[in-house]
C-alpha cells in the first residue's frame, strides 16, 4: 500500500496524478481574488450587499427573525386600531378661495414667476398666527365650547389650536387656494372654513390703514425736512456769488470757453491786418509787373486792315508786274505811309494803358492799407477785453473751491428732496391701490360623513410602516450581527474555503472511541458530514508520506477536540491509519480527549516523549486495510483512530510544545499513520497552535456556528498569518440554518432524510405551523 492513499470499504485506488490534480485544485480554492491562500479578511460592505439581494434573499432575511418581525407589525397595529377605535368623529371642511393678482394699475402685468410667489405669500398668511387669531376673535372661538371642548382658552392658545386643525394647500401653478378646516362639529367646521377670508381682509385692511398712515406721515416730515435743507444751500450759493463778485458762470469753464474765443479772434485780426499791409506792398510791385502787349484802340485796327490788304495787293501784282513798275512802286509807298500811321497810334494806345494800370495799383494799395489798419484796431480791442477777462478769472480761482463746495451741498440737497417727494407719492399711490387680495370662490359645505377615524386605513398604513421598521431592524440586526453561520461569509470575507458544517449532538461525544456517532451511527447525518470532511481534509496539499493536520480554533470552547476526534475516527472508518496527538496541555478541565485516554490503555503522551525512539513498543500497530463486518454494521476495533493524551495536567506546558521531542514524535507517528490529526490550543489563548503549524501540513480551523465572531476570526488567521487550509463549522443546528435560508446544500438536507438515520423533523406548511406555535405559546401561559 502506497502511504497517503486512502482506501476504505467501496472506494477505489486513487492514481498518483489524479491526486496531484486534487491538491492542484484544493490549492486553487484555498487562493482569493489576491492570489494569496487563505485570503485576507475584507470589510463587510452591507451596503453592496443589500444592493445586491433578490427578493428570495430579503424574505430569507426576514424569515430568520419572523418572530421579531411578526412582533413589530402585530404591536404596531394593534397600538393603532386601539387609539383608533378611542378616537371622536372628526369632519372636514373645505373652501376653495380664488387669489386676486393686481398691480397698481388694477391689472396683472407681471410675470409667471412673479405671480407663483404672490400666490405662495398669500398661502403663507393664510398659515399665520396672526390670521388664526383674527378668526378666533371673529367668530369667538377661544369661547365656544364645541371648539375648546368646555375649557376656555386664550386667544394665542387658541389660534395655536386652529392652525393644528387646519391645512391650507396651493399648487404653482395655479391661483387657487384649499383650505381645509377639521372639528369635531360639522357646522362648526365649515364656518371656520369660511371665515377665513373675510378675517384675512379685515386683517389687512386695518393693518394697511395703520401702515398707510405711519409711511405717509414719515414721508412727509423728511421730505419737508429735506425741503428746509435744500433751500438753506442754495441760499448759501446765492449769497457766496453776491459777496464775492461772482455771476452765474464766473470762475467756471464758461469764462475760459470765452478767453479762448477772444484770443483766437484777436489772433485772427492780427493776422488779417499784417496780410492786408502784405498786400498793400504788394500792389506797388505788381503794377510794374502788368504787361501792355494787349493794348490797342479802333483807329489801330483800322490801319492794321489796310496795312494788311495793300501788302496782299502787292503780292498779287508782284507776279504779273516787277517790282519796278509804277503801280508796284505806289502800293509800295501807300504801305510805308500805313506803317508809319500804326506805329504812331501804337505808341499812343500804350501810353495810355500804362496810365490806367498805375491808376488802377494806386487804388488797390489804398482800399489794403484801409482795411490793415481797421483789422489791427480791432486786434487791440480783443487783446484788451482779454486781459480784463484773464484777469477776472485769475481773482475767481480762488474762490472757485468753495463755490463748488456749497454747489454741490445744494445739488444733494435738491436731489433728495426731489427722490423723496416722488417716493411719497408713489408709496401713496401703492397704498391706494387694491395690491394682492383673495375672493371666495367656492363655500365649504357642511360636511356629513366624518372622514376619521378611519381605523381600516390607519391600520393598512400601520401595517406597511410597521413592516418597513422591521425591515430596517432586521437589517440593523443583520449589519451589527457579526456572528459566523455559512460558508459564504468565509469565503466572502476571509477567502475561507468551508471543509464541513458538523451538525449539533444532542448527547457530548462518549468518554471512549466506541461510543462516538462515527462508530456507533455509520448512516447518520453527522457520520456522512465527517466522512465528506475525512475526504477533504485527504485532498488537502501534503508532504510524500502520511499526512500531518492541525486543527485550532480561535477561542476555548468552540469544540476543536471533538472535531479533532470526529476526524481521526471518519478517515478510520475509510481505512486510513488515524491517531489524534492531544497538544491543548493548558486546558485545566477534562476533555472529551482525556477521557479516552484514562479510558484507554495506551501510554501516557509523557510517557511516549520521555522514551524517545520507542513510539512503536509503545503505541500498537494499526492495519491500514481492515474489511467491515455487514452484519455487524459498525466498524471493527482495528480500524478505530487512536488518542494520545495526557492523564494529568502538564506544570509548564510551554516548554513542552516547543521542545524538539515533539517534533521528533510527530515524525515517528508519520511513519505508522496516514493521518496524524494535532489538537492545538485555542490561537487566541497561547501562542502553542502557532508554533505546532509549522510542523503541519495543514491547518484547520474550527468555527463555532452562531458561535464565533468575524473579529475573532480575523485575529486568528493573522496569528498564523493567514496561513489555514480551511474552516470546520461545529455545532451546527441544521434546522435552523435551513430555516435562515443561506442557499447553501444544508438548507435541503431534509430533502436526503432517506439517506440517513437520523429523525428529522416532518415538514408541515407554514399555517400549521404557525398555528402549532400558537398553541404551543399559550399552552405554556396556561401551565
Amino acid at each position: 500500500m502506497v502511504k497517503g492513499t486512502a482506501i476504505g470499504p467501496g472506494t477505489a485506488r486513487v492514481p498518483r496524478k489524479m491526486r496531484e490534480i486534487g491538491m492542484a485544485s484544493a490549492q486553487l480554492t484555498l487562493t482569493d481574488g489576491s492570489g494569496s491562500a487563505g485570503g485576507h479578511a475584507r470589510p463587510r460592505d452591507l451596503s453592496f450587499e443589500l444592493q445586491q439581494m433578490t427578493a428570495r434573499q430579503i424574505w430569507f432575511l426576514l424569515r430568520r427573525h419572523i418572530k421579531l418581525v411578526a412582533g413589530i407589525v402585530i404591536t404596531c397595529v394593534l397600538i393603532v386600531l386601539a387609539i383608533q377605535l378611542q378616537l371622536p368623529k372628526r369632519y372636514q371642511a373645505t373652501a376653495t378661495v380664488q387669489v386676486q393678482l393686481n398691480d397698481s394699475s388694477g391689472s396683472n402685468q407681471a410675470d409667471a414667476v412673479r405671480n407663483q410667489q404672490r400666490v405662495a405669500n398669500e398661502a403663507r398668511m393664510y398659515r399665520s398666527q396672526a390670521l388664526a387669531e383674527q378668526v378666533v376673535r371673529d367668530l369667538k372661538l377661544h369661547r365656544n365650547p364645541a371648539f375648546n371642548n368646555g375649557v376656555t382658552m386664550k386667544v394665542p392658545l387658541a389660534a395655536s389650536h386652529l392652525l393644528n386643525d387646519t391645512q391650507v394647500a396651493s399648487s404653482t401653478d395655479s391661483d387657487v387656494i384649499d383650505i381645509t378646516v377639521q372639528s369635531g362639529d360639522p357646522e362648526l367646521a365649515a364656518r371656520i372654513a369660511n371665515r377665513f377670508v373675510q378675517s384675512l381682509q379685515k386683517l389687512r385692511s386695518e393693518r394697511r390703514q395703520v401702515w398707510r398712515d405711519e409711511v405717509t406721515r414719515a414721508l412727509a416730515n423728511e421730505a419737508g425736512r429735506l425741503s428746509s435743507e435744500a433751500w438753506r444751500a442754495e441760499q448759501a450759493v446765492a449769497d457766496f456769488r453776491r459777496d464775492h463778485a461772482m455771476p452765474v458762470g464766473a470762475g467756471s469753464a464758461e469764462d475760459y470757453q470765452q478767453m479762448n474765443r477772444l484770443a483766437v479772434e484777436a489772433a485772427s485780426s492780427a493776422a488779417l491786418s499784417s496780410g492786408m499791409r502784405a498786400q498793400a506792398a504788394g500792389v506797388s510791385s505788381a503794377a510794374g509787373m502788368r504787361t501792355v502787349a494787349g493794348a490797342t484802340s479802333p483807329a489801330l485796327d483800322n490801319l492794321q486792315r489796310q496795312y494788311d490788304d495793300l501788302s496782299r495787293q502787292r503780292s498779287e501784282m508782284a507776279v504779273q508786274m516787277g517790282a519796278n513798275h509804277p503801280q508796284m512802286q505806289a502800293l509800295t509807298a501807300q504801305i510805308s505811309q500805313v506803317s508809319n500811321a500804326m506805329t504812331q497810334e501804337r505808341a499812343s494806345v500804350i501810353a495810355a494803358q500804362q496810365a490806367r494800370n498805375n491808376a488802377d495799383a494806386g487804388r488797390e494799395r489804398a482800399m489794403a492799407m484801409a482795411e490793415a489798419n481797421a483789422a489791427a484796431a480791432r486786434a487791440g480791442q480783443l487783446q484788451a477785453r482779454l486781459n480784463d477777462i484773464t484777469s477776472a478769472a485769475f481773482r475767481n480761482n480762488a474762490n472757485s473751491v468753495d463755490l463748488s463746495i456749497l454747489e454741490r451741498k445744494a445739488e444733494v440737497a435738491r436731489q433728495a428732496y426731489l427722490t423723496t417727494a416722488q417716493r411719497a407719492q408713489t408709496v401713496r399711490a401703492e397704498l391706494e391701490s387694491t395690491g394682492v387680495n383673495s375672493t371666495m370662490m367656492s363655500a365649504a359645505p357642511v360636511p356629513l360623513t366624518p372622514v376619521a377615524p378611519a381605523p381600516k386605513k390607519m391600520a393598512l398604513a400601520a401595517f406597511v410602516g410597521s413592516s418597513m421598521l422591521a425591515l430596517l431592524i432586521v437589517l440593523g440586526i443583520e449589519m451589527f450581527d457579526n456572528r459566523l453561520r455559512s460558508g459564504d461569509q468565509l469565503r466572502r470575507l476571509f477567502g475561507l474555503r468551508t471543509l464541513a458544517m458538523l451538525p449539533g449532538l444532542p448527547d457530548p461525544i462518549g468518554p471512549s472511541i466506541e461510543e462516538n456517532p462515527v462508530v456507533t451511527e455509520p448512516q447518520s447525518l453527522f457520520t456522512e458530514v465527517a466522512r465528506n470532511l475525512a475526504s477533504e481534509v485527504e485532498a488537502l496539499p501534503r508532504l510524500e508520506g502520511s499526512q500531518r493536520v492541525l486543527v485550532t480554533s480561535p477561542l476555548p470552547g468552540d469544540g476543536k477536540s471533538s472535531v479533532a476526534l470526529t476526524l481521526a475516527a471518519a478517515a478510520a472508518s475509510m481505512g486510513r491509519r488515524a491517531i489524534v496527538v492531544d497538544l491543548d496541555l493548558r486546558r485545566p478541565g477534562p476533555s472529551v480527549l482525556r477521557s479516552i485516554q484514562d479510558n484507554s490503555n495506551l501510554p501516557d503522551l509523557i510517557d511516549v516523549l520521555t522514551h524517545s525512539g520507542e513510539t512503536r513498543k509503545l503505541i500498537p500497530q494499526v492495519e491500514s486495510h481492515v474489511e467491515h463486518d455487514p452484519a455487524y454494521g459498525a466498524a471493527p476495533a482495528a480500524l478505530l483512530p487512536v488518542v494520545l493524551s495526557t492523564r494529568e495536567q502538564i506544570r509548564n506546558p510551554a516548554a513542552l510544545v516547543q521542545g524538539w521531542q515533539v517534533a521528533r514524535l510527530l515524525d515517528e507517528l508519520r511513519e505508522q499513520f496516514d493521518l496524524v490529526v494535532i489538537n492545538a490550543p485555542a490561537i487566541l489563548a497561547v501562542r502553542d497552535a502557532r508554533t505546532l503549524s509549522s510542523l503541519a501540513d495543514s491547518t484547520i480551523m474550527v468555527v463555532r456556528w452562531g458561535s464565533t465572531t468575524v473579529e475573532q476570526l480575523r485575529a486568528s488567521l493573522q496569528m498564523v498569518n493567514n496561513q489555514v487550509a480551511g474552516a470546520v463549522f461545529n455545532q451546527v443546528d441544521y434546522e435552523e440554518h435551513a430555516r435562515r435560508g443561506y442557499g447553501d446544500a444544508v438548507q435541503f438536507y431534509m430533502g436526503s432524510a432517506a439517506y440517513y438515520s437520523d429523525s428529522f423533523p416532518v415538514r408541515q406548511k407554514w399555517t400549521k405551523a404557525a398555528s402549532d406555535r400558537v398553541r404551543r405559546v399559550f399552552t405554556r401561559e396556561a401551565a
